[in-house]
């Protein structure tokens, strides 16, 4: 055989070995994770009930961070499917350090969350929507041969990167409050509202720049959508900041309908 030829063998087991030794590395990561979670005493009992679903206008109820599972369910698919059937897809080999920088802040985020270390959490996570950012970035920047590696790794990453905005945005709030402001005060409503207006108005303006944009949008607009109904007709009402969230939702949404469209239409037409 060869000498090219054994170099080439020895160099497709490396990389198979890399790509199953990185997916373990995620699966724990991801793992530990979720232990926290259901370790941790409920968001009423954490902080001084500062991360509860009634502490400010802003919080996010119980149903509005569920997806979290279901996003650390899709990852840890990915985990596996990628040290599969992609370990020598060249993007994939590329976001690698990224994705474990993810799995390590998404777990030390959710363990200072458990603690009740706000501050910390609140740095954690900023970290962790910092480095989904850059796969986001990486990811649209790449070319993705498969229709099917499109939709798992562009969803995967996307919506878990557009739910987190919201959730940092609620938790930096709550954080505010906690420390200099009265939650109840119209100024701090005002400036809530105008955090999710600002935020939505990026989103919005993303969501027609490129495809991941609209993972984006959708995962933002879960928790947005819930927010909005637990101020209608939750415990801790405020019609007002309710209907400008609604406004902000609205145009999320047409957003989303608007670029989906286009997007679909590009893909029917590339066949």
């Amino acid at each position: 055989m060869p000498k090219h030829a054994h170099h080439d063998k020895f160099k497709i087991v490396e990389l198979k070995l890399v790509s199953g030794g990185y997916a373990v590395l995620m699966l724990l990561g991801l793992s530990w994770a979720v232990w926290a979670v259901f370790a941790a005493p409920d968001l009423e009992d954490i902080a001084g009930g500062w991360l509860g679903q009634d502490a400010t206008v802003s919080s996010v109820p119980l149903i509005g961070l569920l997806p979290w599972f279901a996003l650390i369910l899709c990852l840890a698919v990915y985990a596996i499917w990628q040290g599969v059937s992609r370990w020598q897809v060249w993007v994939h080999r590329h976001i690698r350090p990224w994705v474990l920088a993810m799995v390590l802040f998404n777990a030390v985020w959710v363990l200072c969350l458990q603690r009740g270390l706000i501050g910390l959490s609140l740095l954690a996570g900023a970290a962790l929507l910092a480095v989904l950012i850059r796969i986001v970035v990486a990811l649209d920047r790449s070319t993705l041969e498969h229709q099917i590696d499109r939709w798992i790794t562009r969803a995967c990453f996307g919506l878990f990167a557009g739910w987190l905005s919201v959730i940092i945005v609620a938790e930096s709030l709550a954080f505010a409050a906690m420390h200099h402001g009265n939650p109840h005060s119209l100024m701090f409503k005002g400036s809530s509202a105008l955090a999710i207006i600002l935020l939505a108005l990026f989103l919005c303006a993303v969501s027609f720049k490129n495809p991941m944009g609209i993972y984006l949008n959708a995962g933002a607009l879960w928790v947005l959508v819930w927010i909005i109904l637990d101020r209608y007709s939750g415990h801790a009402t405020s019609p007002i900041f309710a209907t400008v969230c609604l406004v902000a939702a609205v145009m999320m949404l047409i957003c989303l309908i608007s670029a989906l469209r286009t997007r679909i239409r590009r893909i029917l037409s590339s066949h």
